[in-house]
C-alpha cells in the first residue's frame, strides 16, 4: 500500500500500512507527534501489546479508552508493554524469536533506515517495507510454520526428542531419519556456519548421533527450513573425494536423502559486455549442471579434456526452468536479500558484510599476479621464450602490496550504477554450467579458455563427488573470478549470499514439488 504525505512537522518516516485508530481533518494517520511520545507507530505498538498479552496471558487493562490514541495513551501503552515484556522473560516462556518480534515491535526507531523526507512519501518504500518485514512479519510466519505440527496433536503422542537451546518449536521426528530428504553439503566451516544460521530449527547433538549408521565418520547439523527436513554435512575437507566419501556415508544414516544442495562459495567467470546482467562479487550461481573440466589426457605440449556436461534429470530441469522465470528469478532475488538482512544482523560484518565495491576488482585476464620492479624481483620480471614467471613470494602478497596496477581494471556497469546510487549492489542469481574438479582455477587465461570451451559461469571442487551418488544442485557465492589475483576478502559475503539463495529456493518450491521432484529424479 502507498504511503500518504504527513504532517511536514514529521520528520521520521512512518510504515507503510495504515490505522484507522486516529483520525485527523479525515485523513487516517499511522503516526503520532508529540514532544513527549514514547513511540510515534500505535499500530505498531498494538500489535506488541497483542502479542505480549497471548504470552502472558495477562490483559492490559486502561482506565480510559483503548481507542483514544494520544500522548498519554500511547505512553501508557508503551510502559506497561515494556515493563511487561522485560520482567517476564519472555524469552524462556515461548522462545527467542518471539520476544524479538515483540522487541522490534516496541522500537520506535524501527524504521530509522527509511527516508525523513515528508514530501517524498514513495521514496525508500522498498526500504521500509523489507524492514517491516524481516523483524516483525517474517518472524511470526516462521512460527506459525513451525506450529503447525502442533495442530494436530494426538492424546498418545510419542516422547518430544530433545533439541538444543537455539530450538524453540517441538517436531515430531523420526529416530531413523526416514523423514530427512534434503542435504545440504558445506567444504568450508563457514559456509556451514551461514547456511545452519538460516535454520529456523535445530535438533540437538544427542539425535545427531543416536541417528548415525555404524561406520558412518561424518557430522551432521540435522534441522528445518520451512517445511523441509533437512541435514547438513560438515564436510572433513575440500575436493570431489571427500565429498563424494561424505556422500556415500550418509546414504547409510539417512537413506531417503532424494537431493542435495552443494551450497558454499565458488570463483565466477566475469561476462565482458559491461551489461547489467554482469557476474560481480557477491553474485550466486546456480548450475544447470555440471563439467568435470579436469578430466582428460595430459600429452606432453597439452591437456586434451574430455569432459562432457552432465545435466540435472527432467524433474529438476523443470523446477530450474520454473526458478530462471523472469518472475521467479525476481522473487528468489528479493527473498534473498531480505534473508541477507537478517543474516547480516545475526552475524555482524566481520562475517556476513558486503566488504566494499572498492574491492571488486576484475583485472584483464592476461595481467598477472606477480611484482613488477626488476630490482624487487628478478625472477617476476623475466619474460623470455614466452615464458611469464612468477615468484612464490608474489603468490602470498595482496594486489596492494605488489602495487596491482588499477589502469588495467575491467569495469562493469552494475558496480558503476551501484557506485553512484550510493547502496552496494544487491547480489544477482545466474544460471549455467558449473566447472568441477580438484584444480583450484587461479589464471585469469586459463579460467576464460576453459569457460569459453565448456561454456562455465563458474569452478568449484566439489559437486562432482556428490553428482553421481544423488541428485546435486550446485548453489554458491563468487567469492573471487578465479584469476590470479583471488582473495579471501570475499569468502564470508559469498557464503552469506549463497545460504541466503539456498534458503530462498527452499521457500519457493512447497514440499510436494520437492518430494515428486526428489522420486522422480531418484528412479
Amino acid at each position: 500500500m502507498k504511503e500518504s504525505i504527513g504532517d511536514r512537522n514529521h520528520v521520521r518516516p512512518h510504515p507503510y500500512f495504515t490505522t484507522k485508530l486516529h483520525k485527523f481533518k479525515h485523513q487516517i494517520l499511522d503516526h503520532c507527534i508529540a514532544d513527549d511520545l514514547f513511540h510515534m507507530y500505535p499500530s505498531i505498538l498494538a500489535l506488541g501489546v497483542i502479542l505480549i498479552e497471548i504470552a502472558t496471558k495477562q490483559p492490559f487493562k486502561h482506565d480510559g479508552a483503548h481507542y483514544l490514541w494520544n500522548e498519554t495513551t500511547i505512553n501508557d501503552y508503551y510502559e506497561w508493554a515494556w515493563t511487561t515484556a522485560n520482567g517476564s522473560n519472555l524469552g524462556s516462556m515461548i522462545g527467542a524469536a518471539y520476544e524479538a518480534v515483540v522487541n522490534n515491535c516496541l522500537d520506535a526507531e524501527l524504521f530509522r533506515d527509511g527516508p525523513i523526507d515528508p514530501s517524498k512519501a514513495d521514496q525508500g518504500l522498498e526500504v521500509r517495507q523489507s524492514r517491516l518485514y524481516e523483524k516483525v512479519v517474517l518472524p511470526l510466519q516462521d512460527l506459525y510454520q513451525a506450529y503447525r505440527d502442533d495442530w494436530e496433536i494426538q492424546e498418545d503422542a510419542k516422547p518430544e526428542i530433545p533439541v538444543s537451546p537455539k530450538s524453540h518449536h517441538k517436531h515430531n521426528i523420526p529416530g531413523d531419519g526416514s523423514q530427512f530428504t534434503i542435504a545440504i553439503f558445506c567444504a568450508l566451516p563457514l559456509e556451514a556456519d551461514a547456511v545452519s544460521e538460516l535454520f529456523e530449527d535445530i535438533l540437538g547433538k544427542e539425535v545427531n548421533n543416536h541417528r548415525k549408521a555404524v561406520g558412518d565418520d561424518n557430522t551432521y547439523t540435522l534441522g528445518k527450513i520451512m517445511h523441509h527436513n533437512v541435514v547438513l554435512v560438515h564436510m572433513a575437507g575440500m575436493g570431489k573425494g571427500t565429498a563424494s566419501q561424505a556422500a556415500s556415508s550418509m546414504r547409510s544414516s539417512y537413506p531417503e536423502i532424494k537431493l542435495a544442495l552443494m551450497v558454499g562459495i565458488c570463483g565466477g567467470v566475469p561476462s565482458h559486455h559491461g551489461g547489467k546482467d554482469d557476474l560481480i562479487l557477491g553474485d550466486v550461481v546456480i548450475s544447470d549442471g555440471i563439467v568435470q573440466y579436469d578430466f582428460g589426457r595430459r600429452f606432453p605440449d597439452t591437456f586434451l579434456s574430455k569432459a562432457r556436461p552432465e545435466v540435472a534429470g527432467p524433474k529438476l530441469r523443470g523446477l530450474l526452468a520454473k526458478l530462471k522465470g523472469l518472475r521467479g528469478q525476481e522473487r528468489i532475488e528479493t527473498k534473498l536479500s531480505q534473508h541477507l538482512r537478517v543474516l547480516q544482523d545475526k552475524l555482524g560484518p566481520k562475517r556476513a558484510g558486503y566488504p566494499g565495491m572498492e574491492k571488486d576488482e576484475l583485472f584483464q585476464s592476461s595481467y598477472r599476479h606477480k611484482h613488477r620492479d626488476p630490482a624487487v624481483c628478478g625472477l617476476c620480471s623475466a619474460c623470455t621464450l614466452g615464458t611469464d614467471p612468477v615468484c612464490e613470494e608474489a603468490r602470498s602478497l595482496t594486489c596492494q602490496q605488489l602495487g596491482c596496477q588499477k589502469g588495467v581494471l575491467v569495469s562493469r556497469k552494475r558496480l558503476q550504477e551501484a557506485s553512484a546510487s550510493g547502496y552496494p549492489p544487491s547480489p544477482k542469481i545466474h544460471f549455467g554450467f558449473v566447472g568441477s574438479g580438484d584444480t583450484v582455477m587461479k589464471s585469469g587465461q586459463h579460467r576464460d579458455d576453459t569457460a569459453s570451451q565448456h561454456d562455465l559461469i563458474a569452478f568449484e571442487m566439489e559437486a562432482s563427488g556428490v553428482w553421481d551418488i544423488l541428485p546435486c544442485l550446485v548453489i554458491k557465492g563468487v567469492c573471487d573470478y578465479a584469476d590470479s589475483h583471488k582473495n579471501k576478502f570475499w569468502q564470508h559475503y559469498a557464503a552469506a549470499t549463497a545460504a541466503c539463495c539456498m534458503k530462498a529456493v527452499l521457500e519457493e518450491c512447497a514440499i510436494g514439488e520437492w518430494l515428486v521432484l526428489a522420486q522422480s529424479t531418484c528412479s
